[in-house]
């Protein structure tokens, strides 16, 4: 079986806007909100560099340290919000 047309990058950009979508959907406890808030600031960072990453290096490979650290912080966020979205 072959590889997927896809970059690994644009794997991870694939990814990215999943879990953009499920952050515009998670519906947060009251109490939760500034925690919301703050996993959304990250998040919107954590876009711009793997949007950087996409731009200046769209062949970086899945081992590379880059893909890896950014893949590990975007997985991170996204159990965070469905953590919120459970409570």
């Amino acid at each position: 079986m072959g590889r997927s047309a896809r970059s690994d990058v644009q794997l991870l950009v694939q990814e990215l806007r999943a879990i953009e979508m499920l952050a515009e959907q998670t519906e947060v406890e009251p109490g939760r909100t500034q925690d919301y808030w703050a996993t959304s600031t990250e998040l919107i960072t954590l876009a711009a560099e793997i949007d950087d990453l996409a731009s200046s290096d769209p062949d970086a490979t899945f081992d590379d340290p880059r893909l890896l650290n950014l893949r590990r912080r975007l997985r991170r966020i996204a159990a965070d919000l469905t953590e919120m979205a459970s409570d």
